[in-house]
């Protein structure tokens, strides 16, 4: 895991802003999501298609058109009690990117 952390630090995430969101099914959902991928891919989609619009929701708002967001997501199975309990930690740069065609994109926070 380590290894994993160094690597999105060094080679994949841009020195911006970065937060982190976690999406926690209900108890009710929680063993199916567990044994169905599909399910579980169509929940984190949903999650990160939501957070993307709000963030170029708000970028547009401050003057910013088209703005491109950037997402890593993990899977977690079990909780800190080793219980099944799967979730999903995501980081998101915390802005957009944008800029004109031919520019290199600017991020905005």
């Amino acid at each position: 895991m380590a290894d994993t952390a160094a690597h999105l630090v060094d080679q994949v995430i841009p020195d911006v802003p970065v937060r982190q969101w976690v999406l926690s099914p209900p108890h009710a959902l929680r063993y199916r999501v567990a044994y169905d991928s599909q399910l579980l891919a169509v929940l984190i989609r949903i999650f990160i298609r939501a957070i993307f619009s709000s963030l170029r929701r708000r970028a547009r708002a401050c003057g910013i058109p088209r703005g491109q967001c950037g997402a890593v997501a993990f899977v977690q199975r079990f909780g800190s009690g080793l219980n099944l309990h799967p979730h999903v930690h995501v980081l998101v740069l915390d802005g957009v990117f944008a800029g004109l065609e031919g520019e290199t994109p600017h991020f905005y926070p």
